[in-house]
């Protein structure tokens, strides 16, 4: 076997030189006589150049090898030595290699072993590529050819990855192949440029449209591809504008450099000592190559995976501009010669071209986008004020379709916006049809060369004025011409909604007319209700003055006890008499209080759970006494609807529907009590669905103000079905006819001026009657024929709910927790106290009040039925009196445990509000306080008495510890009703709290 190398000059540490060695093989003709008889002799190796590698090739030991001693050597294979050892290399048959002194080199560590062992031996990494070589060679008997073969070379102190073409020569002797002859020369200069020119050809300069990718996605890639000689890359970029006085890096692209390492971090500053930063600063200008040292440890080397000695840093920048910085990994097989210098720098170069380009691009999009935003600003500012402006603004082609229009012009006209609503002279159709001629004749106007019309015309939209019938719409229309050199390129037209100035233009004298009426309604209503509170007033001063005048006075002679008696008597109907004027007033004013609620929607409804035939009886059970007083039979039913749908609990506002009830039942009574046929008849169910099946067909329903509010949607009515509560009133009164009824729910209206003067009464009831169950989801009606009677029906909405249903929030009734301390009836120095047995017949009340009349008038009252009263004028002086009442504790001294002290009984509370010195709530809270304190011993019930009968001022009452209000006026005797209902409930952890309008 073999192989011929290039002569020694050609194989040089510094030679990579691309041109193929001529052949070295002699040719037959030029071995002499005597050169072959040399070669045939057992010294024939003494010819070869005495040198220290051929006294080499002479020691070793040939007979130990698969090529036998020298002395053994066919006349091929000693020919080819000769050559070889003047040239390059040569090897037995038996792939023993024997090679001269310029593949030293390349034999490496190999060297001095391998001479005269096996290539498998002294390659092993390589056998499997130049094995099959060899066979192939030895099969055909031909030269095989060996390109840019990659080979490891031991020299200039390190591995080095070299490559080398060449071929293998089979070598005849004796008839039969005695070895190969290997001639070989290194190509790895021209594979690298080769590889290295194939990457920078790759970084291409990015065009116009392509420069604004990043600058990583031009770069990276191409460095990826070239993981031999690009063993670790960093690619930053610089950004000068975000941290003010320094410059900020970003890491866009990375080679090698796996997540969480220290030299992975997104963001940095130039002036960190952190990772790599402190080189760039060094490379700042120039490009440098820096040792590798501990701070890439981790780092995943690419290509050989072996860590380089060195790494270099290129600064993308120009004189005026950092772009940024790349710091790439060197081979750590070829040296830092020339040749990598020269290709840093060529990298160098493209990327700043890269970068260059992208800034442009940057630069130029940037001015293209500053451009643009300023085009589309100055054209979003006119549009803006296009579209904001006070009036409506279109255009219109010369065929009469809408170009484009304001958002106002759109609001003005109720022209529809659709693109396919935009037909020939569109705009027209939204005038009404009296104008649309003169719309018309203006577009005709403008295009047979008028310059500009205005004009005034009525719009299909409705214009709703402050007060009168709603009306079409009425524009100011500004249209004129837009040419452009002389010739009609469309029309615009300014529109102004002028329908309040004309409405008020207008209406002038109708404004004054309404004045008057509104004066003269107003001086009527002043007249109503001064004559309504009068008439029952003078009757007040008449019946009063004769009460006191009934007596003799000093001097005029005693009266028999017949004439005291009837004197009595007819006193009491006198009281009884002003007793009902008061109740009339007191009406009146409930009815004028609760219409201006309803005016100002301050009207709440809140719900409660209520039993329908519970609520319906109690309401009876206040009409008692006038009906057994005018003979009226009264007849409750209830409907079988309640058995149906099987309705027990339901929410309602219970005083609200009650104030409906009161009226229709009011109404009744006056109606019928002059008949000669005296019944009233109510009939009350709850139905899930069409409320008005539930009554006659003949009802007349009243009209509603407004649309109605569904109000049980709230989470105050809870979840439950919802329910339609009827109720109807029938009576066989006077009777209305149908143009009666048709005024029935005005208000300030009554069937006719007749039914005024007859039978009295505000006109207010009826009214409120309507607006009430319109604000809860009702309606009201009513079916009359004269002479027979009239019959009311109502029903509002509500639904299904447990017995212990939501409290109700308007009137703030609060479950309180409070721990009822036992009070005593006596104390002992331990403190235990025992709670009093409230005895009803004899009840002992506290009455706060600062009016000495009130005070006068309702303590003899209190008196009057069995109670004990002390009496306070204001606040201060209340808590006074109660430090002396039996549910006052405090520790008692030793020079006051010897005096005797009998405490006063206190059952109950009646607190004012407004009083000087302390008002009622400040008393009211400095007794909680007390109470909270131990040094009340019980918990007192505070009622309170006041004329402050708003919902809001309630509800500061009760949140001041009020346990009830009772509004002013009140008759004593239902306010011992409910002051005997309090003291009637057992103590208890929880106190319900309520309010009650006498």
């Amino acid at each position: 076997m073999d192989m011929g190398t290039p002569a020694p000059d050609r194989l040089s540490n510094n030679d990579d030189s691309d041109q193929p060695p001529a052949p070295i093989l002699p040719p037959p003709t030029s071995v002499t006589t005597s050169s072959i008889s040399t070669i045939l002799s057992d010294e024939w190796h003494g010819g070869l150049p005495d040198s220290e590698h051929v006294r080499f090739f002479r020691q070793t030991n040939w007979t130990a090898t698969p090529l036998g001693a020298l002395s053994t050597w066919g006349f091929a294979l000693r020919l080819h030595t000769l050559t070889v050892m003047a040239d390059s290399m040569a090897k037995g048959p038996d792939r023993v290699p024997i090679y001269n002194e310029a593949f030293v080199p390349l034999a490496g560590k190999t060297h001095p072993t391998l001479m005269g062992s096996t290539f498998k031996d002294g390659f092993p990494e390589l056998w499997s590529a130049i094995g099959p070589v060899f066979e192939a060679a030895e099969q055909t008997r031909k030269a095989v050819d060996v390109v840019e073969m990659l080979m490891f070379v031991e020299r200039n102190g390190f591995t080095e990855e070299a490559y080398f073409s060449g071929n293998f020569v089979p070598i005849y002797g004796d008839g039969k192949i005695e070895g190969f002859w290997n001639s070989v020369f290194e190509v790895t200069k021209t594979k690298i440029d080769q590889r290295r020119r194939t990457m920078l050809n790759s970084l291409q300069v990015p065009d116009g449209r392509s420069a604004r990718r990043r600058l990583a996605s031009f770069i990276m890639p191409a460095l990826e591809s070239n993981p031999t000689d690009i063993s670790m890359a960093l690619l930053y970029k610089a950004d000068e504008d975000t941290v003010p006085g320094s410059i900020l890096l970003r890491l866009r692209g990375s080679i090698g450099i796996p997540a969480g390492h220290p030299l992975s971090a997104e963001t940095t500053t130039l002036d960190s000592d952190e990772g790599v930063i402190p080189l760039l600063r060094k490379a700042r200008w120039r490009m440098a190559t820096v040792p590798v040292d501990e701070r890439f440890d981790g780092v995943e080397w690419q290509g050989f995976g072996e860590k380089p000695k060195d790494v270099s840093i290129l600064p993308i920048s120009d004189t005026k501009k950092l772009f940024g910085f790349l710091v790439l990994g060197a081979n750590p097989r070829r040296p830092l010669d020339d040749d990598h210098r020269q290709f840093m720098r060529d990298i160098a170069s493209i990327v700043y071209q890269i970068a260059g380009a992208i800034l442009s691009a940057e630069d130029t999009l940037a001015r293209e986008t500053r451009l643009q935003k300023q085009l589309e600003e100055s054209t979003r500012l006119r549009r803006y004020m296009a579209e904001n402006a006070s009036v409506g603004m279109q255009y219109v082609a010369t065929d009469g379709r809408t170009i484009w229009a304001n958002e106002e012009y759109y609001r003005l006209t109720d022209h529809p916006r659709d693109q396919e609503l935009q037909y020939k002279l569109s705009f027209i159709d939204v005038f009404i049809e009296d104008d649309k001629p003169k719309a018309l004749d203006i577009w005709h106007r403008l295009h047979n060369g008028e310059q500009k019309v205005l004009a005034e015309l009525r719009a299909k939209k409705i214009f709703t004025p402050p007060s009168g019938d709603p009306e079409p719409v009425t524009l100011l229309a500004h249209s004129f011409r837009v040419e452009e050199n002389g010739e009609l390129k469309s029309i615009m037209a300014f529109t102004t909604d002028i329908s309040a100035f004309k409405w008020a233009q207008a209406s002038e004298a109708r404004k004054a007319a309404q004045a008057e009426e509104a004066k003269r309604q107003q001086e009527e209503f002043i007249d109503f209700v001064s004559h309504e509170l009068r008439n029952p007033l003078s009757a007040i001063f008449q019946l009063a003055e004769t009460i006191i005048t009934s007596y003799p006075t000093a001097g005029e002679a005693p009266i028999s006890k017949e004439d005291l008696a009837a004197t009595l008597k007819n006193n009491v109907d006198n009281a009884n008499t002003i007793l009902m004027c008061a109740k009339h007033q007191k009406r009146i004013v409930d009815d004028v209080l609760t219409l201006s609620k309803l005016e100002y929607t301050m009207l709440s409804v809140s719900p409660r759970p209520v039993q329908l035939p519970n609520l319906v009886g109690k309401w009876m059970k206040m009409f008692e006494a006038q009906l057994l007083s005018h003979d009226i039979k009264a007849h409750v039913t209830p409907q079988s609807s309640l058995l149906e749908h099987k309705v027990d609990w339901v929410l309602c506002d219970e005083s609200r529907v009650q104030q409906i009830f009161i009226n229709l039942m009011t109404n009744a009574i006056k109606f019928t009590k002059s008949e000669s046929r005296r019944e009233i008849s109510i009939e009350f169910g709850a139905v899930p669905s069409r409320p008005r099946d539930a009554f006659s067909k003949s009802i007349c329903w009243a009209p509603t103000h407004r649309e109605m509010e569904d109000l049980t949607r709230s989470v105050e009515w809870g979840l439950g079905q919802p329910l339609y509560f009827t109720l109807s009133v029938k009576d066989t009164g006077i009777g209305m006819s149908h143009e009666e009824i048709e005024r029935l729910f005005g208000r300030f209206e009554q069937a006719n001026a007749r039914t005024t003067i007859k039978y009295g009464g505000s006109g207010l009831g009826l009214f409120l009657s309507q607006r009430l169950t319109e604000k809860q989801s009702g309606e009201i009606g009513v079916a009359s024929e004269p002479g027979k009677g009239s019959t009311f029906v109502f029903y509002v909405k509500s639904r299904r709910t447990e017995e212990h249903g939501p409290p109700d929030t308007s009137q703030r009734i609060a479950l309180t927790s409070r721990a009822l301390s036992a009070s005593a009836t006596k104390s002992t120095l331990d403190g235990s106290f025992e709670h009093p047995k409230v005895e009803l017949d004899k009840i002992h009340v506290l009455l706060v009040e600062d009016n000495e009349v009130n005070q006068k008038i309702v303590s003899r009252q209190l008196q009057k039925s069995g109670c004990v009263v002390y009496v306070a004028s204001h606040g201060l002086e209340a808590l006074s009196v109660l430090r002396e009442t039996d549910v006052w504790f405090e520790p008692i001294s030793s020079s006051a445990a010897s005096t005797t002290f009998t405490p006063k009984h206190l059952d109950i509370i009646l607190m004012d509000w407004e009083m000087p010195v302390m008002d009622g709530l400040t008393a009211t809270r400095e007794i909680r306080k007390f109470q909270a304190q131990k040094k009340v011993t019980r918990h007192v019930d505070i009622i309170a008495t006041t004329a402050n009968a708003r919902d809001e001022q309630i509800a500061v009452a009760l949140d001041s510890g009020v346990d009830e209000v009772v509004s002013k006026p009140f008759m004593v005797a239902d306010l011992l009703v409910r002051i005997r209902e309090r003291l009637s409930m057992p103590p208890r952890m929880t106190v319900e709290r309520a309010v009650t309008t006498p």
